[in-house]
Order: C-alpha cells, then sequence, then structure tokens
C-alpha cells in the first residue's frame, strides 16, 4: 500500500557553466591518462572534444572577448583622475545645453553654470559620456559598467549636495529679487560656489573607487549547519570499544564461554 504522504523530491540543482567547463577538463584529462596508460588506444574509441566556454564580444569573430567571471580590475588613479576631470567638463557641457531649454524667465547663466549639480540628471548624464571617453583616453583594458559609471556622477551629486546645504547655512541663503527674472547672489556665494564645486570633484576622486571596491565585496558563503545527534545517537556513541564488544557478545547466541 502506498504511503498516504510520500515526502517531496527536491529539485535537482543544475550546475552553472563554469562548473560544467571544470568537470569536462577534468573528465578529459581522465581520458587524456587512461590513453596514455592503454597505449595511445582510447577505450571508448574516440576522445571527448575540449570543453567550449561561452564567451562574450562585440561580433560573432571578436577579438577581445571576456568571460563570464571576469574579475574586478580597477582602474589606474591616473585613469580616475581623468574620468573626474572628464565628469567636470561633461557637467558644464551638458548643463549648458540644458539651460536653453529653461522656460522664460531664466537664471543668470554663469550662476546656473555653478549651481549645475544641484540637478541630480546632468551628473549622471555627465558620468555615462565622460566613463568611455576616459577609456578611450587612458587605453584601460577594461571599460567600465554601466553602474560603476553612473555611481560617479551620484557620488558627486551628494557630495556637492551635502556642501551646498552648508554654504546655504553658512551665508543665510540666497536673496531672490521679485522684480527680475535673476537671482540676485553676492560675491561670497559666488566664490562659495565655485568652492564647493572644486572640493565635491576633489572628493569624488578620492572616495570613489574604495567606495566601489568595499561595495562589490561578496559576503562568503554560508556553510552548511551540522546536523544535531540525537540523544540515542549520542548515547551510542560516547560508549567505549570494551562496551561494544560485550554487548555484541551478548547479542550473540553462538557464543561460548571460553573456561567451559
Amino acid at each position: 500500500m502506498p504511503r498516504p504522504n510520500p515526502p517531496r523530491k527536491r529539485p535537482r540543482r543544475r550546475p552553472d557553466s563554469v562548473e560544467r567547463a571544470a568537470r569536462a577538463e577534468v573528465s578529459l584529462a581522465k581520458q587524456t591518462a587512461q590513453v596514455k596508460e592503454n597505449g595511445g588506444k582510447p577505450q571508448n574509441g574516440k576522445l571527448q572534444p575540449a570543453p567550449k566556454t561561452r564567451m562574450f564580444g562585440k561580433g560573432g569573430g571578436a577579438s577581445r572577448a571576456r568571460p563570464i567571471d571576469e574579475p574586478f580590475v580597477p582602474w589606474a588613479k591616473r585613469s580616475y583622475l581623468i574620468l573626474v576631470a572628464l565628469l567636470a567638463a561633461g557637467e558644464i557641457a551638458v548643463g549648458s545645453l540644458a539651460f536653453f531649454t529653461l522656460a522664460n524667465p531664466k537664471p543668470t547663466f554663469g550662476l546656473y553654470v555653478l549651481g549645475v549639480s544641484y540637478n541630480p540628471l546632468v551628473p549622471v548624464a555627465a558620468a555615462l559620456v565622460a566613463a568611455p571617453i576616459a577609456k578611450l583616453i587612458t587605453k584601460e583594458p577594461r571599460a567600465l559598467r554601466f553602474m560603476e559609471s553612473v555611481m560617479s556622477g551620484i557620488l558627486q551629486y551628494f557630495i556637492w549636495l551635502a556642501m551646498f546645504v552648508a554654504l546655504t547655512y553658512l551665508i543665510g541663503g540666497f536673496a531672490s529679487s521679485k522684480s527680475s527674472a535673476s537671482t540676485i547672489a553676492t560675491p561670497t556665494a559666488v566664490g562659495g560656489l565655485l568652492v564647493i564645486d572644486i572640493l565635491s570633484f576633489v572628493a569624488t576622486f578620492y572616495v570613489y573607487p574604495p567606495l566601489y571596491k568595499f561595495m562589490r565585496r561578496r559576503p562568503p558563503p554560508r556553510q552548511p549547519r551540522a546536523p544535531k545527534p540525537r540523544p540515542a545517537e549520542a548515547r551510542q556513541g560516547s560508549k567505549s570499544n570494551v562496551d561494544s564488544k560485550d554487548e555484541a557478545g551478548a547479542r550473540d547466541p553462538q557464543h561460548k564461554d571460553p573456561t567451559s
């Protein structure tokens, strides 16, 4: 009679491409060793072909194909410096183009360019433009990933925003004129905006590489917990070899006393 509630079988985990390639290489090495032992004749009549590793490239015959598990290799400090400089130039260019899309009345062009980092879309767009240009200039072998490029602009935006809040608190805010469309800014405010612009890019150069490397750290894999022994198994495991032999002799019906 079948069981009313049979245990469910867990689905078998299919190994990924890296594990399959490793197993194929081990199998091929074993077959090669067996062929050498048999005098150059394979047992099954033929050898298996070499495992094919899946590669990604720009085209079918791309010479620079990268494997699936490509390790993270950071850029050189000089390359990151060029990236930050291009990020600043990109924000000025993107901000200048965004100025002409504003509706009237428009603020002053120079003041708008100094505070262009206030819009988070401008640093992100500038980072996406600056990353491939920086790779082209620095001749780095690895291109920046999408999130790696976007993170440089996001980090610069948050650093600039924190400094802008502190500057606004120190100078007491920016005064705006109701009769004029332009914002009236004192020389202290203009100088403060220029200073926080420069400091935000300098801080991005020093904070961005170690921060992204820290965020890419993977936690160690969890080790399976050892099953807890049952009370009966624990008591059986605590017995000595002498006790085990005595119990085995008592259970054996053919055991005879050697003195009889």
